[in-house]
């Protein structure tokens, strides 16, 4: 129960608008505020005072209600009800504590209807266990579940068909490292000296890791007005922001081109659209010939049980059938919040690989509007489903994971 009190207060801190003072101002007494509801919680949780704990909660609904229209531009509508989803579900606990059923079924139902998604903790949570027995109990969990269970829900998602007429579809193409662009991106980050003299392996990694730690990941600001590695290396040098997952991506992607080595940011989308995915890149070794996975925001790379190398297609299909995959153990976020197999990717990628985005042409500035260059996407489903979102009736959507996957020419 206590720790829904430090959920809108993150969600606002991390969407702060550096510079706008009322902003910050207002910002800072909602933390005020939640932090002495906290406090009077905690007190109450140990009291056992379980009537207070659920006026406590019906105060903090009201808070997020009289500041939805100016939380929701910071957060989005959806933030919005997932931290309300939060405090109906421990109204929820406090009315099972005290044994209300129908008032523990009401705000669990409240909760699930906003957006409420940890089924696993409602199964282990010693405060439901009044209500456990009921069968509207596991109705509910199982309707949380199927929209939010993200490793079943790519479990059963339809297989690929290598089905293409590939001699009909376009070609993937690499940018030369000859290219004068690349030259620069290489002379501006000093990618020789970064690299090292290593294998190919070494060096790929070691590039990652200089952009991991060079530019932090920040999902508060939108990419710089130009998107290329140079000029947005430039809008984050003094360290006042830093670049969200896409940013990082194709900053990373540039400079793997400018070293030569092959590669993609490749986004990767859940199933149903919820204004949330992730973009890692896909980086072709030719001393291992074949694709890794890559994630600059999270300095990760993943495994088999050997310790070999994975690519995203590996990983999606071992994930799928069950096979165990590993995080390597210095995966972070911002060099300060440690990264687990489990909740990288078992939670969260889970989620973001049921369908694929690339474009077919990777080069310098591919999404900079200054440039006359623009990406051509590729968007690889499972068989049988197609994405609700009109913004791919441009794109080659194809189902033959074989070229999509192929390898670089």
């Amino acid at each position: 129960m206590k720790k829904v009190f430090i959920l809108l207060l993150s969600a606002c801190a991390l969407m702060m608008v550096a510079g706008d003072g009322d902003v910050e101002q207002r910002i800072a007494d909602l933390m005020n505020q939640q932090k002495a509801l906290k406090k009077q919680v905690n007190q109450a949780f140990k009291k056992k005072d379980y009537v207070t704990v659920a006026e406590l909660n019906y105060r903090a609904l009201a808070m997020v209600d009289s500041n939805r229209v100016f939380l929701e531009p910071l957060v989005g509508a959806d933030q919005v009800d997932a931290v309300k989803s939060e405090f109906h579900y421990y109204l929820a606990c406090s009315y099972a504590l005290r044994n209300y059923t129908e008032g523990a079924f009401y705000h669990l139902q409240q909760a699930a209807n906003l957006g409420f998604n940890n089924w696993k903790g409602m199964l282990d949570d010693p405060d439901l266990n009044s209500i456990r027995p009921d069968a509207r109990f596991d109705a509910i969990v199982d309707a949380i579940r199927a929209r939010y269970d993200y490793l079943t829900i790519l479990k059963n998602a339809g297989p690929y068909e290598r089905n293409e007429r590939t001699d009909t579809l376009p070609q993937f193409t690499y940018q030369s490292a000859a290219d004068t662009n690349l030259q620069r991106v290489k002379d501006y980050f000093n990618l020789e000296k970064v690299a090292g003299n290593g294998d190919e392996i070494s060096k790929i990694k070691k590039i990652m890791t200089y952009v991991h730690k060079l530019i932090k990941h920040d999902g508060s600001h939108g990419n710089p007005e130009h998107i290329n590695a140079i000029d947005m290396a430039e809008a984050c040098k003094d360290g006042s922001r830093g670049l969200n997952c896409r940013g990082l991506a194709i900053l990373l992607n540039e400079c793997y081109l400018a070293m030569g080595i092959p590669s993609r940011y490749v986004t990767c989308m859940p199933k149903d659209f919820i204004s949330d995915c992730h973009v890692i890149n896909a980086v072709w070794s030719s001393q291992l010939g074949k694709w890794l996975w890559i994630d600059p925001s999270f300095n990760a790379w993943v495994t088999d049980k050997q310790g070999n190398l994975l690519g995203i297609q590996e990983v999606r299909e071992y994930m799928r059938n069950g096979t165990p995959v590993f995080l390597n153990k210095d995966a972070n976020w911002n060099n300060s919040v440690k990264q687990t197999t489990e909740e990288y990717l078992y939670n969260y990628m889970a989620k973001n690989l049921y369908y694929l985005i690339v474009s077919h042409n990777q080069e310098f500035g591919l999404e900079d509007r200054a440039i006359p260059n623009q990406a051509h996407d590729v968007v690889l489903l499972p068989t049988g489903y197609t994405p609700d979102y009109a913004g791919y009736a441009d794109d080659l959507l194809t189902n033959d994971d074989a070229w999509f996957w192929q390898e670089p020419k």
